[in-house]
């Protein structure tokens, strides 16, 4: 618990800190004096003043401000250079955007290094790339992809397994038709579909066949504990067959509901260990957030790295791919469509973090990368009291021609803080519930 809250504390610290530096080297770039940098919220823990900026850490550490001097209505001074206020339209968007901007950098240059240093990734992405289920109404079936599909080429490029597939894939722009070259019973046949389709919908529907073999446990796990070693190929549990990792889940809660959910009921597990047929008895565990048996075993993982250009292409890819899920998820919160249970607050995101940060350096990079993008975005939102939304009233006085009053800007401020105080206690509230 405690290496999971320093963590939190680090980790956000410097993702606050990467963002309010862009706005305090914006705001000295252009001459705007710097009254006070601070990474959390008010009340202050430390502060030390050194020329005109006071550098503060405070209490609450989900957030962070740098105080311009007459970026409040009290303090503006048109006929001050040094001022907030006397600065251009583009001058005060450049120091506005900045602090988004450097997270967005951040991100840039971490997600990157995560493939450069390299990280565990499931196994499968090295087997050739044959299918094994095809969703109900996903763009595969709309084509008329089949499960058991191996595909062979995309648009002409070769593909020997899922990695080289999921790659080639993703670079291809979408105004581009998709050509799969697909060996079906040993028959080859092509298929055409959309790119741009491919890329609106994220997911062409596929699923690949993953071997069931044990790639590593979770803490207590009663798989290990009734001798269950890495590297073990599992084939069946009690009478059913297992041809495929997904079938291990749904076998154990299906046997497990038969049996009455006895907490001392057993599985007998046969697996495959160097040619050789075992059958080791395994008493699963009953997870009551989930309301699910498990056996605390994880598949196969390999170690991966690759070289700088590599890993900067594949980071840029990963980078879009997550940006452009998390607007796909801000549209559908717009349209009503998502639900408000996915979003994560400080509880949630401190366990994640603190998970990351015991999984290994590649872990908590990928991590860090991905919240800095998300700050970076977040923070461009039109809300009022975001930077967003301070973009949005500077653009609505250039449309006015003229600085909108004292009262709007005073009550859609207040506006902005309520909506970002109700939404900090409903995620957290989210969090804390999820943990009953």
């Amino acid at each position: 618990m405690l290496i999971t809250l320093i963590a939190f504390l680090v980790v956000l610290g410097i993702l606050i800190f990467i963002h309010e530096l862009g706005h305090f080297l914006a705001a000295r770039h252009v001459g705007v004096r710097v009254e006070a940098f601070s990474v959390g919220f008010p009340p202050t823990l430390w502060g030390k003043k050194i020329g005109d900026t006071e550098y503060r850490i405070s209490w609450i550490p989900v957030g962070g401000y740098v105080k311009l001097f007459g970026q409040n209505v009290d303090d503006e001074d048109p006929n001050d250079p040094t001022n907030y206020a006397y600065k251009t339209l583009f001058q005060r968007l450049y120091i506005l955007t900045a602090g988004p901007l450097m997270n967005l950098l951040f991100a840039l240059i971490f997600m990157p290094l995560v493939f450069w240093i390299g990280m565990e990734t499931p196994a499968y992405l090295d087997d050739s790339p044959r299918i094994k289920d095809v969703q109900d109404g996903s763009y595969s079936q709309k084509l008329g992809i089949q499960a058991n599909d191996e595909i062979i080429a995309i648009n002409g490029t070769f593909v020997k397994n899922w990695e080289e597939l999921h790659n080639t894939m993703g670079s291809i722009p979408p105004s581009e038709t998709l050509v799969f070259d697909i060996d079906r019973k040993g028959n080859s046949i092509y298929i055409e579909g959309s790119a741009i389709e491919m890329h609106r919908l994220g997911s062409m529907g596929w699923s690949p066949y993953l071997v069931p073999v044990v790639g590593g446990f979770s803490s207590g796990s009663p798989a290990e504990r009734a001798g269950i070693k890495v590297g073990d190929k599992i084939t069946r549990i009690n009478e059913l067959v297992i041809g495929d990792w997904t079938d291990i889940s749904p076998s154990v809660q299906k046997i497990m509901t038969a049996e009455s959910k006895k907490p001392d009921s057993t599985l007998k597990v046969e697996l495959e260990r160097n040619s050789e047929v075992k059958l080791v008895e395994v008493t699963p565990f009953f997870e009551t957030n989930s309301q699910r048996w498990l056996l605390g075993m994880s598949m196969s993982k390999k170690f991966r790295s690759h070289s700088l250009g590599e890993s900067f292409a594949l980071g840029i890819s990963r980078l879009w791919f997550i940006t452009k899920g998390t607007f796909s998820f801000l549209g559908q919160m717009f349209k009503g469509e998502g639900s408000m249970d996915d979003l994560g607050g400080p509880v949630r995101i401190g366990m994640v973090i603190g998970d990351a940060v015991r999984s290994g350096i590649s872990d908590l990079f990928f991590l860090m990368a991905f919240i800095s993008l998300q700050l970076g975005i977040f923070n461009l939102l039109p809300i009022p009291a975001l930077d967003g939304g301070h973009i949005l009233m500077l653009l609505l006085e250039k449309i006015k021609g003229s600085p909108l009053s004292t009262a709007i800007r005073e009550r859609t401020q207040m506006i902005g803080f309520s909506v970002l105080i109700l939404l900090m206690i409903f995620v957290t509230w989210n969090d804390l519930v999820s943990l009953m």
